[in-house]
């Protein structure tokens, strides 16, 4: 759980230290008052990046030459740790006091998961995100999967350097490594998405569509011909390699299948597609929690006016029951759901500055 949140720097926000609920916490606002910019901040400490932007630079409140975020979490077992992300042309992270090598090690403590306008066109878009969201349950779920993927990228990274300069023998002495633990992440990933198949499905059945997506297939995508070992595959495509300098096949490519009643998911209807992602994020929280005992936090930027009514209500609905820290933007007070003691904390948005409505 995120007990307290602070910022600085960060797109129009004043600089403010917020207290959070355990269960929802809305932010309540006119559009441009900033409720996204806090759940951005969160997803920053989270992820060490935004879902708004590759880049942190544009986070920068206008003006300003560095940004800072941190936050207070208590674990499962009572335990509260201390984390940071600093950006000034570099990003550093810190846990406990303490500079991280990456962020890897900080974003353990907080797992979140975000559901926002971009979320919705997962299905319809390159993979790349439908990769990052496998990888981050593949991270959180799998142990020795971020070591694995780690030594992998390595291999990957110094492969592909050697042969954009044309040192053959160079690349190939990469190629050991990138096989092994290329191997080693994708069948990982593959265990995954057949659970994730059936956590999917649970989260639909929780959010009260679960008979609008009882047919919902998952099946991972290797980056590869799957009638080939990668070795195979590495051994056929390595002309192409040193022709073009990087890659041709391996987990680099590898991308996610999602089918209803056996078609493409991309060919639904908006609203089906809407649903889907809705319970692929869900699942992804409810295998979590039930696999590894830590609750995600959620956040939910302005889904009101994504999806329709009863599909916001049966979200609220699972939501509330899940337990699980939410922060829920939207325009109005009411949210579909949520109402008298189960609509959780309040806070009020305006101009940059976050007020709770019952200050302690």
């Amino acid at each position: 759980m995120l007990e307290s949140l602070w910022w600085q720097g960060v797109r129009n926000l004043e600089e403010q230290t917020l207290a959070l609920g355990p269960g929802i916490n809305r932010l309540i606002g006119p559009n441009g008052a900033g409720k996204t910019s806090v759940l951005e901040a969160v997803h920053i400490l989270a992820a060490g990046r935004s879902f708004r932007t590759q880049q942190l630079r544009r986070v920068l409140r206008t003006g300003g030459e560095s940004l800072w975020v941190g936050g207070e979490v208590r674990d499962g077992r009572g335990g509260a740790h201390r984390l940071g992300v600093v950006w000034d042309g570099t990003r550093r992270s810190r846990l406990d006091g303490r500079w991280m090598e990456g962020h890897a090690t900080v974003a353990e403590w907080l797992p979140v998961r975000t559901l926002h306008a971009g979320s919705f066109e997962l299905l319809t878009g390159g993979p790349e995100e439908r990769r990052r969201l496998l990888d981050w349950g593949c991270f959180h779920s799998i142990p020795g999967y971020r070591e694995n993927w780690q030594r992998w990228k390595r291999a990957h990274d110094q492969r592909n350097a050697a042969l954009r300069t044309g040192d053959r023998a160079a690349a190939r002495e990469f190629e050991r490594p990138w096989v092994e633990f290329g191997v080693a992440i994708s069948e990982a990933r593959a265990r995954y998405v057949e659970a994730w198949e059936g956590g999917t499905a649970e989260a639909a059945e929780r959010f009260g569509f679960g008979d609008r997506l009882g047919d919902l297939g998952l099946r991972v995508r290797m980056g590869w011909d799957r009638d080939r070992s990668l070795g195979e595959a590495l051994e056929r495509s390595r002309g192409s390699d040193e022709e073009r300098g990087f890659a041709q096949v391996g987990p680099q490519r590898a991308d996610i299948d999602l089918r209803l009643a056996g078609r493409a998911a991309a060919e639904a209807s908006r609203g089906e597609q809407k649903r889907v992602v809705t319970a692929l994020v869900g699942g992804q929280a409810r295998m979590l929690e039930r696999e590894c005992g830590r609750a995600p936090v959620v956040l939910l930027d302005d889904v009101v006016s994504e999806l329709d009514r009863e599909a916001v209500e049966g979200l609220m609905a699972g939501l509330r029951e899940s337990g699980w820290q939410i922060l829920v933007t939207a325009v109005e007070d009411a949210v579909p759901g949520l109402v008298g003691a189960d609509a959780g904390e309040l806070f009020h948005v305006k101009h940059g500055r976050v007020t709770p409505a019952n200050p302690a």
